[in-house]
């Protein structure tokens, strides 16, 4: 029994030593530290984002398109015909998918509450396709082809319908039996469709038109000005534009456009974090810099290792994800929820082992 004692002694010090490192940290404790308020907004907390990247995906051949699971804990990946899931902090793959030889992945993304998993993109022949798998089996569950490359997609909020832009037309998918609800035509080459409004709107991001998709009319623009930069959040409520003059955010908080002077010279991609105080920019394609919207100076700057082409907040605002031309995504811890996640898994690899531990000394029950 003293054995017994003593190991659970030393399991009981080691989940607290476990639980105080993923709770203290220094920078952290620094980095939430308040600043004073401007123009009466509210006073900016500092957001923590890791110095260095926690994880790297890789195994592609080209920039991935990323996206994160909040419901299932699931990162996914796409460059070319490859499809790769992990469940971080695990550092192995939880699924591999290939989507065959003539397929290049061009979007990725899960639909909201459910593991099903989305990618669109071009085939060999200039033609595109659209496939959707069970993330965490790997299953294909079906394939629509369509007639030209598919640029982006766009769950709806509701998670049953699909938008998909190609290079000349938007289509809206039922994803319960693949059908085609509604074709429109793009404002442009470069235009993308995306939900607004609860889906009850179709916004272009070229002009930022509106259209209702339920009276199939246009209801006007979310500015006179064109953007130089979109971007609408994983999260599906938030959406910025950068300006020659700053940048513009809409979020499901305020539901109203506010417009931040910012010196937008030298950056190439962007993402807001879901509150819209601050947001995440590529300066140069070089560094990765937490900008202040309200001050538009930057709190923190993180030298990249390489060019990196874009940068992605996940939904839930726990990670960032930073892609390059390489086929590969440094994945940067946002907060104390992925410290939290891993101390979590940690803890449970722990109690497996320890009732495997303690089972040498526990005799079995008497039938």
């Amino acid at each position: 029994m003293s054995q017994i004692r003593k190991y659970l002694l030393f399991v009981g010090v080691l989940i607290a030593v476990l639980y105080a490192t993923a709770n203290f940290n220094l920078s952290d404790i620094v980095s939430l530290q308040s600043s004073k308020s401007v123009s009466g907004q509210k006073s900016f907390h500092k957001p923590y984002v890791s110095k260095k990247p926690t994880n790297t995906l890789t195994g592609f051949e080209s920039t991935p398109a990323t996206d994160y699971s909040p419901s299932h804990n699931l990162t996914a990946a796409a460059g070319d015909n490859q499809i790769s899931v992990w469940q971080l902090p695990e550092a192995a793959a939880l699924q591999e998918i290939d989507a065959g030889a003539d397929f290049q992945a061009q979007s990725l993304r899960f639909i909201p509450g459910s593991s099903l998993l989305v990618a669109g993109g071009v085939k060999s022949d200039a033609s595109g396709a659209i496939w959707f798998f069970d993330a965490v089996t790997g299953e294909a569950r079906l394939q629509l082809d369509e007639p030209e490359p598919i640029q982006s997609l766009d769950p709806h909020p509701g998670g049953r319908f699909l938008m998909a832009t190609a290079d000349s037309y938007l289509k809206i998918i039922d994803m319960k039996d693949g059908n085609t609800v509604t074709v429109l035509q793009k404002n442009s080459p470069a235009a993308r469709g995306y939900y607004y409004g609860n889906g009850q709107y179709l916004l272009q991001s070229d002009t930022l038109s509106l259209f209702d998709l339920s009276k199939r009319s246009l209801v006007g623009t979310l500015d006179s000005v064109a953007p130089l930069l979109f971007k609408k959040g994983l999260d599906g409520t938030t959406f910025a534009w950068l300006t020659a003059e700053g940048i513009a955010v809409i979020t499901a908080a305020q539901k109203v456009k506010r417009f931040f002077p910012l010196d937008t010279k030298g950056i190439t991609a962007f993402d807001i974090e879901k509150e819209g105080s601050w947001g995440l920019f590529l300066l140069d394609t070089q560094k990765l810099a937490v900008i202040n919207l309200s001050t538009g100076k930057a709190v923190k700057t993180i030298a990249l290792n390489a060019s990196a082409i874009d940068v992605t907040i996940s939904p839930d605002g726990s990670s960032a994800y930073v892609a390059y031309s390489t086929g590969t995504v440094d994945v940067y811890d946002i907060g104390q929820q992925n410290k939290i996640r891993k101390m979590k898994q940690q803890l449970k690899n722990l109690f497996g082992a320890t009732v495997d531990k303690l089972g040498q000394y526990v005799k079995p029950l008497p039938k």
